[in-house]
């Protein structure tokens, strides 16, 4: 359909689609019919060439920043979005709105675009979250500002919401454009790994010492975060039928088959072998007992949250978890996050190849040829890659 865009592309299927019928028609009735004239595209007159509408009418016409970004939610929640995703973008068109004030998208030029980088680089974090408060009274109180990764990320939501204007012909152009900072800091040092010393640290806690967990999951969250890289809120949400057996190999198959499963993009789903570790500790003992008592989730404890998926309460468990063991302090940002760094760091050190790493992970590292043609690793190329995650802790086994 050349083009890049989803609803494009259904609006030029759908042209195409008529006129199928029509050449069907034709043949049905024994007409005679030219091939040539299938193709969405509509001949334009060499006489006249389409304009773009005068500054004046789109300016007259567009409507306000708020009411643009609302059709643009309703879109990106068509296209599987996740409301948590939307809401972060709905919380940086608030601050805009707040900084600048809920113009017609149209009359957004530069100078708000700066007004917007010079005030927002001067808040603290969370901003959204501090109530009814002035934006003056926010700086005058913050005592740490925004990071350049969060002010980019800001832009970045404002961007997609300018493009979407445009293309709608609600705004001829995207006045924060190029605003981004450049990163003072490698992308590999915004957040930390986990050192040896603290996952001894966390590993030496009464959950692993005298199996005190109150529940599965904070048992054994950390440790298939170590061993398999995965996002915790993939963990979260495997079924049973999640966890499957391959040529004599136990593997977590990441996916989104059911409606309370999402995955963060289609590069995602993978095949992640289960390493010797979880076995030994009883990971496929635990799996068993859980089919045995009837549930269909490895955790059926975890309730689904609307925007967090089964993440919500594992998320703040190992936040107050963190908190307590002192990650949390100076400018250390560790987190469960932080287990896919160390998963991803351990091997490139150890000399695994990129693409292998990508596959454990699911990140898509390959060429076009690679990712287009190529199929996913089968377990059996990636379990001596896992079993390399070899970590000097040692936990009681799940009892």
């Amino acid at each position: 359909m050349k083009t890049k865009c989803k609803q494009q592309a259904i609006i030029r299927s759908a042209k195409l689609l008529e006129k199928i019928q029509r050449l069907y028609s034709l043949a049905d009735s024994g007409e005679s019919f030219d091939l040539s004239t299938l193709t969405w595209e509509v001949a334009a007159s060499p006489e006249v060439k389409p304009k773009a509408p005068p500054l004046s009418e789109v300016t007259n016409t567009s409507p306000k920043l708020s009411k643009v970004f609302e059709r643009y939610r309703k879109m990106q929640l068509l296209d599987g979005v996740s409301e948590k995703t939307l809401d972060d973008k709905r919380s940086v068109m608030s601050l805009l709105i707040r900084i600048v004030g809920d113009l017609p998208v149209s009359k957004y030029q530069r100078s708000h675009a700066n007004k917007f980088k010079d005030t927002s680089l001067q808040l603290p974090t969370e901003v959204n979250r501090k109530g009814d408060v002035s934006i003056q009274q926010l700086i005058d109180n913050a005592k740490f500002n925004i990071s350049t990764t969060i002010f980019n990320n800001y832009i970045k939501n404002i961007i997609t919401v300018f493009v979407y204007a445009i293309r709608e012909g609600l705004c001829l152009t995207n006045p924060f454009e190029g605003l981004k900072l450049k990163q003072r800091i490698k992308m590999s040092a915004q957040r930390r790994r986990f050192t040896e010393g603290d996952l001894k640290h966390l590993f030496a806690t009464d959950i692993y010492t005298g199996r005190k967990a109150s529940k599965d999951y904070q048992y054994w969250l950390p440790l298939l975060g170590a061993y398999t890289g995965a996002r915790m809120s993939e963990i979260c949400q495997l079924y049973l039928g999640d966890i499957k057996s391959v040529n004599g190999i136990d593997y977590i198959h990441v996916q989104a088959t059911h409606v309370d499963q999402k995955l963060k993009d289609p590069s995602s789903e993978r095949l992640v072998p289960i390493h010797s570790k979880l076995i030994a500790l009883g990971f496929m003992e635990f799996v068993a007992n859980q089919r045995t008592q009837g549930h269909s989730r490895l955790f059926p404890e975890l309730i689904l949250h609307r925007k967090h998926g089964y993440a919500a309460t594992p998320s703040k468990w190992f936040a107050n978890l963190r908190t307590r063991l002192g990650f949390t302090g100076g400018d250390e940002k560790k987190d469960f996050h932080s287990f896919r760094h160390t998963a991803a760091d351990h091997l490139k050190q150890l000399g695994v190849p990129e693409s292998i790493i990508g596959g454990i992970l699911g990140h898509q590292t390959g060429g076009i040829t690679f990712n287009r043609y190529g199929k996913d690793y089968k377990p059996e190329t990636l379990a001596s890659a896992i079993e390399m995650l070899d970590f000097n802790f040692t936990v009681a086994r799940f009892a």
